[in-house]
């Protein structure tokens, strides 16, 4: 650290920007940049935007284009994004559509859904994943539950889960939501069979809700033993909330004694959650 601030180069570019010396910061993002590396062009256009300087940032990325960066116009169509009307943001993703650039039509599709534009964004979606795109068909399928096509939504989801290794809760709480618990329950313990263990509360709500107590004590169980002490809260609250007093206050004690402070405080929270109605998980 010095008076003029710090000495490490992005702790340095932030705080140049911080203090209001954007061009001093994109001077040194600029020497260190390689050339036509992506995230490059996007740090110092991002910057730029930041600052209100939109026209630069947007002229950053054409030069990207014109140079023939990898994504730039993705890149593009993202800053147009956030920062210009939906219609060239859809127009921008379009072009980068047309340049046969990944991920470029989910980009496409995400702006038409938020224009309303329902149908097309499926479509483009839909071609996303023809295209081996097949991470797309998470946000296809929470698309498809907003219309209230279940069936179709959990098609979609499972396109991505089954295929992409993608985090399955979205697809659980879909199925949770129209009462096919049993469904909810097989894709959360598949997730935590593949080692997404905080799914574990999900997993022991659901089979709670089911009525199977002393499965869903033994997901949490399991996850205490994992490691996490917040796994201590969803212990708390299953227990109280199932009148099992006698378990709840043998675990208060055996924390004690071994003076767990972290974990008897998730477990006091667990309780309090359970005496104000929350949910079991």
């Amino acid at each position: 650290m010095t008076t003029d601030g710090p000495t490490k180069f992005f702790d340095r570019v932030n705080w140049l920007a911080d203090q209001g010396r954007v061009d001093e910061a994109i001077a040194m993002l600029r020497a260190d940049a390689d050339g036509g590396d992506f995230d490059d062009v996007d740090r110092i256009a991002g910057m730029l935007a930041g600052h209100g300087r939109l026209d630069e940032a947007i002229a950053e990325w054409r030069t990207a284009v014109d140079a023939g960066y990898p994504w730039a116009y993705s890149g593009l169509a993202g800053l147009l994004e956030d920062h210009a009307t939906a219609e060239e943001a859809i127009t921008a993703w379009g072009v980068a559509v047309e340049a046969g650039e990944r991920g470029a039509r989910q980009g496409l599709a995400r702006m038409l859904a938020k224009a309303g534009r329902v149908a097309e964004s499926e479509s483009e979606y839909r071609s996303a994943i023809a295209a081996g795109e097949v991470e797309a068909g998470s946000a296809l399928g929470e698309l498809l539950g907003e219309q209230g096509r279940v069936d179709e939504a959990v098609e979609a989801y499972r396109i991505a889960t089954d295929a992409d290794g993608a985090v399955p809760w979205p697809l659980g709480e879909l199925l949770e939501e129209h009462g096919r618990v049993d469904e909810a329950i097989e894709v959360y313990q598949s997730g935590v069979d593949a080692g997404h263990g905080h799914l574990r509360p999900r997993l022991a709500r659901a089979l709670w809700c089911q009525g199977r107590t002393d499965d869903a004590l033994g997901v949490v169980r399991d996850g205490i033993r994992d490691g996490p002490a917040g796994a201590y809260m969803a212990l708390g609250l299953l227990l109280a909330k199932s009148g099992r007093e006698e378990e709840l206050r043998a675990e208060f004690q055996r924390l004690e004694q071994t003076r767990a402070l972290l974990e008897l405080v998730e477990l006091a929270k667990g309780v309090h959650k359970a005496s104000h109605g929350d949910a079991a998980g």
